[in-house]
């Protein structure tokens, strides 16, 4: 979690973005400058405290405005205009960060607490919520690579085009590797910090764990930047790192699990020539038909435009997801599914109007676990959506395909009511509908 002082788009689960547009700013007391992630002539500052060299220095006291109301507040030390020292800062109506800032940021031990009734406590990095156990966190490695993110492959970093990955790599003989991909806008370091135990215990069991920045890239059949990417990734780690080409699981949140299914369905594939072909692959709350997720979002669209008084915030987010998938599908297809069939299904993980599954197919012979927490009363209450319009339906279709097909390692992971945010807060679509035991009890057995 990236927390930008005095921006208020606060990055604690996914789809929530900010940049960074800074400058030092006179506040109206003392004219002491303190800087501002985001300026807008609507700003104001209230400095009690200390001036050195014209800069806010010391403790102090500062109050935020915004066109004369009362935004944000920061009790404790700055130095040379920027947070330095133990403070609090607390953004009114939605949240509160308490730790000791360095450069304007909350590093080490910091807490956060969100008005929704959300929290996270623990360890940050640079603003960045990044919560392992000591042991693991020392030995937690984040490596760059040559590679210019010119597709923006990952995006919500602040317009930085580095690629990078973070590692966590046994200190005994590696046994296996697994790839963990982000969902949409998701920072790895919050797929660190929701996957705190599924780490430290591949960890533990000699197996190699690997976060990729990738959260915005296109469908990986269409998008060999960042096929190229994920493949310099994978032959880094078993050069430099020694891991079995033939022991790699691939993972994902949403986005991500479709970034896992996909390459591994193409390793099989004869049209590609992937890298590495993973010995298994996890997906977690993945859609899998393009066809069907282009129609409900179609759908939902059609259902708001007949209902927009009743649009609640989490239903707008929803709202916003639609837009943003008929947008995406457009521009990487070129129009609706009607009008280009062929081209979702080439897409699609699995197409249930195909008699033979479409590329599911390809996973015919390839351990497969898809994780759902198909809770349809949260959906109802908070996205407006019935059984029909969320990913299980899809999902189980997928599996039961796979089963008919002979595949034994083939299975959906119901894990009702098990979906919880980072911070807490209760959402289906997450990470932690994967027991991280049971998961990796199943990984062991594949490498026996």
């Amino acid at each position: 979690m990236r927390v930008l002082i005095f921006g208020l788009l606060i990055i604690i689960t996914i789809n929530c973005f900010a940049q960074i547009n800074g400058q030092f700013v006179n506040e109206h007391k003392n004219n002491c400058k303190i800087w501002l992630d985001e300026v807008s002539p609507l700003d104001s500052l209230i400095w009690n405290g200390n001036c050195k060299n014209n800069f806010a220095s010391g403790l102090g006291f500062l109050q935020w405005y915004q066109n004369n109301k009362l935004v944000a507040t920061y009790k404790g030390e700055i130095k040379q205009g920027k947070f330095e020292g133990k403070g609090k800062l607390e953004f009114i109506g939605s949240a509160t960060f308490e730790g000791t800032f360095i450069n304007g940021t909350l590093n080490g031990k910091g807490e956060a607490h969100f008005n929704n009734g959300g929290k996270t406590i623990g360890n940050f990095i640079n603003g960045d919520f990044l919560n392992l156990d000591n042991k693991y966190l020392k030995l937690l490695k984040k490596q760059y690579v040559d590679i210019k993110d010119s597709t923006e492959i990952y995006g919500n970093d602040n317009n930085v085009d580095k690629l990078f990955y973070y590692v966590l790599v046994p200190n005994k003989k590696i046994e296996a590797v697994l790839i963990l991909f982000p969902s949409t806008g998701e920072t790895v370091e919050n797929v660190i910090s929701c996957n705190k135990e599924l780490m430290q215990l591949a960890y533990d069991n000699n197996i190699l764990s690997a976060v990729v920045s990738a959260n915005y890239n296109k469908a990986l059949e269409r998008d060999s930047a960042a096929v190229f990417f994920f493949e310099t990734i994978f032959e880094e780690i078993i050069t430099k790192f020694k891991a079995p080409k033939h022991k790699f699981i691939l993972s994902g949140l949403s986005l991500g699990g479709e970034n896992a299914i996909q390459y591994t369905e193409m390793s099989r594939n004869k049209r590609f020539n992937t890298y590495i072909k993973p010995l298994a692959v996890i997906g977690v709350d993945p859609p899998v038909d393009y066809v069907t997720l282009y129609n409900h979002a179609k759908d939902e669209i059609a259902l708001y435009a007949r209902n927009s008084a009743k649009i609640t915030d989490s239903k707008q987010l929803a709202l916003n997801e639609d837009n943003f998938l008929i947008k995406y599908f457009h521009n990487l297809y070129g129009g609706t599914p009607k009008e280009f069939p062929d081209k979702y299904t080439e897409g699609s993980l699995f197409s249930l109007d195909c008699e033979d599954g479409g590329n599911a197919k390809y996973l015919i012979d390839v351990p497969v676990r898809i994780y759902s927490d198909p809770d349809v009363v949260w959906q109802l209450i908070n996205k407006d959506r019935d059984f029909y319009h969320m990913n299980a339906p899809d999902q189980s279709a997928m599996i039961r395909f796979l089963m008919l097909k002979g595949n034994k390692n083939a299975l959906f992971v119901q894990a009702l009511g098990k979906g919880y945010r980072v911070d807490g807060t209760r959402h289906p679509h997450s990470w932690s509908i994967v027991n991280p035991a049971d998961c990796i009890k199943w990984i062991l057995e594949l490498i026996k």
